[in-house]
């Protein structure tokens, strides 16, 4: 007996478009929309009409039929394994001819979908996924490569591990099958397909299976040639990818590293903020690998100078908002929260911050990257960087024209080596504290702010040398009531 295929009820897809449709009216009752779909949801074949929408509804907008997709996404998260045989079926082979769907937004939509499933059923439930991709691929059609390769790119950050796993049907592994197509679009014209392409090898490498390991050369002869990409989005996976290799191979990178370290310098100082953001990630990894110091050294002068230049703020940095107010306005609490010195998102430690109201004036930046670099930067190399550094630091300091917003960032360095150079700034601790401390009337609150922690970050000290003058100075009384 044959199986009959699934159609959808006119009277239910009407209705399921009708309130899609009407959730997208910034005027509509959106509350009770939503609770109508959830009780459409209770359907066991739902997400068959939406799978419907998302791949058949031609005379739909691509708005409604991309807002069917992502709640189908949500929808076969929960249910995908409640659902018959059938239906799975259905909706997976909905799926597959979207891939290369005309418009952008319907492939993308597609891709998440596709994503969510194979965290569900895994490779194994869906080989001939793998087929469709690398049909795809080979295409040579943009529209279908882009479709698999955003679909891949998403598997590939959400489970990468299962495509490194045995699949009974299937010749090998599907990485040994994708890698060397991907490696192939790192040279296509299309700036998508690079960036797609790169940013799906990239997720292999914290866990680094076999593959990658074998085709490591052609992998970083890959980054090398996309490295002076002339999009920014490539430039930045570019720099990922190295700042991610030297946190978890370095000894990869040390047959290049000379050739790293200049190309990082230069992505440093790129016209891209984000670009350069990532490139400034570098030097806190290249100090916490336990690598040799010594092939940084020569280098010191030139990225000490980078880092005290980026550590300005920029003038869209939203921490510059009243900013620029007149000294007789009284500093509130939240003005001296620091908002010059956080972890990045994943931290130190690897666990997230909690986020408060002022999280978007806190947000990571190259300004406070470059800053823990500095930072990271005194404790390798000690007080060895001060006659780098120290000149550069005055010269912002006693230059009366200079803007406050460099004034700021000399005085955010002086805070930032506190700790690793210490040994070398001791002895100049009061004639530093003496020129802290009238910074502290400033005119600018961020000057005063960062005033305030840089002092706190020498208090230790301060007081030590405090202590060390009244013990000095009891002595001397002794001594001088003794001649009594």
């Amino acid at each position: 007996m044959a199986t009959t295929i699934w159609q959808p009820k006119e009277e239910g897809l009407r209705e399921i478009c009708g309130l899609l449709e009407e959730y997208r009216s910034p005027t509509s009752d959106q509350s009770r929309i939503w609770q109508q779909l959830q009780r459409y949801s209770q359907l066991p074949d739902f997400g068959n009409y939406l799978a419907f929408i998302l791949a058949r509804a031609e005379g739909k907008s691509v708005e409604v039929r991309q807002a069917a997709g992502l709640l189908l996404k949500n929808n076969l998260r929960t249910s995908f394994h409640l659902m018959i045989a059938s239906y799975q079926q259905y909706i997976k082979s909905e799926l597959l001819p979207c891939l290369g769907a005309p418009d952008r937004h319907l492939r993308s939509t597609v891709g998440t979908v596709v994503s969510v499933i194979v965290q569900q059923v895994q490779v194994r439930g869906w080989p001939e996924l793998m087929q469709a991709l690398v049909q795809c691929f080979d295409s040579n059609d943009f529209n279908h490569m882009e479709g698999a390769l955003d679909a891949l790119s998403k598997i590939c950050e959400d489970i990468p591990e299962e495509l490194d796993a045995d699949v009974p049907g299937l010749p090998e592994r599907a990485i040994n099958i994708f890698l060397p197509r991907l490696f192939q679009f790192f040279q296509s014209p299309h700036v998508s397909l690079r960036k797609l392409a790169l940013s799906s090898v990239n997720q292999f490498i914290v866990f680094m299976p076999t593959a990658l390991l074998l085709s490591m050369d052609q992998y970083l002869q890959g980054l090398f040639s996309l490295s002076q990409d002339p999009a920014p989005e490539v430039r930045k996976l570019v720099c990922a990818a190295l700042v991610q290799l030297l946190e978890i191979r370095p000894d990869f990178l040390q047959p290049h590293m000379r050739n790293v370290i200049e190309y990082m310098l230069q992505a440093n100082q790129d016209s891209d903020a984000d670009v350069a953001l990532e490139a400034c990630e570098f030097w806190s990894a290249f100090c916490e690998a336990r690598i040799p110091p010594e092939i940084l050294r020569e280098f010191l002068s030139r990225l000490i100078a980078v880092l005290l230049l980026n550590m300005v703020y920029a003038d869209d940095d939203e921490a510059l908002v009243d900013a620029e107010v007149d000294e007789t306005v009284p500093d509130r609490d939240q003005d001296l929260k620091p908002r010059f010195r956080t972890s990045r998102a994943h931290g130190a430690d690897g666990a997230e911050e909690e986020e408060d109201e002022d999280d978007i004036i806190n947000s990571w930046n190259l300004r406070k990257c470059s800053a823990a670099g500095l930072d990271v930067l005194s404790t390798v190399f000690g007080d060895e960087i001060l006659p780098i550094l120290m000149p550069l630091v005055q010269a912002k300091l006693s230059n009366v024209d200079i803007s406050w917003k460099e004034r700021e960032a000399a005085v955010l360095a002086l805070g930032a080596i506190a700790e690793g150079c210490i040994n070398g700034l001791f002895p100049h601790l009061r004639e530093i504290v003496a020129f802290l401390v009238p910074l502290l009337d400033d005119k600018f609150p961020l000057v005063r702010s960062i005033t305030c922690w840089t002092l706190s970050r020498y208090s230790k000290w301060i007081v030590q040398d405090i202590l060390k003058g009244m013990i000095n100075l009891i002595r001397c009384l002794l001594v001088f009531s003794d001649g009594f």
